[in-house]
């Protein structure tokens, strides 16, 4: 069924021929594991992820909260770090993921990431005067930090592009538009790091996890397994 070879193994002719099969056998297995238990149906947790990380987190943690919980719901809410405080707040969430302004001791620390400056990867306009800035559009520390060390390093600049997304902050950025502060997981192959001599430094950033106090337990403890397992997979290794 494998061809092995040094760079790993890889399918046979007859390994290709039987691989959805193998995948049908799986799904039936997992059906039948799961009509075994005896389902909550009435479980559900609300989860908010900065939509950022929607793409490269959100399956992983989607396909093994579905493994540990058969049954139970995952209501999402993927926006702006930023709202998410005030979510918890409200009781509109049980979960969050985000990254606030200073760490609270009830929060879970899963990563720390820096921020970084960024500008597209097919233009050089971060010597420009006023320097052209994409900034959120709403009032958040992020924003707020860049303007202060805009303003101390006496910086000529201008806010060309406001956004209510990450995705539209990148877009700008990567279209030559302006430049940004992003974190580094949202760098694509269109946006480069910015040398640290180019613009004042913004530090680092904590990715955390809070979880409200009415938090259905079981369901709690799950998914803050999961997230903090798949949040730290994607780590570099040392």
């Amino acid at each position: 069924m494998f061809d092995r070879h040094g760079r790993g193994v890889s399918l046979t002719a007859r390994g290709e021929q039987l691989l959805p099969i193998a995948r049908q056998v799986v799904e039936v297995l997992d059906q039948a594991v799961v009509a075994m238990r005896e389902p909550d149906t009435k479980a559900e947790i609300r989860l908010g992820i900065p939509e950022e990380y929607s793409d490269t987190l959100l399956p992983a943690i989607l396909a093994d909260f579905s493994q540990e919980q058969p049954g139970a719901r995952i209501l999402l809410r993927c926006g702006p770090s930023v709202e998410f405080p005030s979510a918890l707040a409200a009781d509109e969430l049980d979960i969050a993921l985000h990254a606030p302004e200073s760490v609270a001791a009830h929060d879970i620390v899963v990563h720390r990431e820096a921020a970084i400056w960024a500008g597209s990867a097919f233009h050089e306009i971060e010597h420009r005067r006023p320097l052209p800035v994409a900034l959120f559009d709403r009032k958040c520390w992020w924003r707020e930090r860049c303007l202060n060390l805009l303003e101390t390093a006496h910086l000529d600049y201008e806010i060309v592009c406001t956004s209510e997304s990450v995705a539209g902050i990148r877009a700008a950025i990567s279209a030559g538009f302006a430049v940004g502060v992003l974190p580094q997981c949202a760098i694509t192959d269109r946006v480069r790091e910015l040398p640290e001599a180019t613009l004042p430094q913004l530090g680092e950033t904590a990715l955390v996890l809070t979880c409200s106090s009415a938090v259905p337990l079981r369901l709690a403890n799950s998914l803050t397994a999961i997230v903090t397992k798949t949040v730290r997979a994607l780590e570099p290794r040392a």
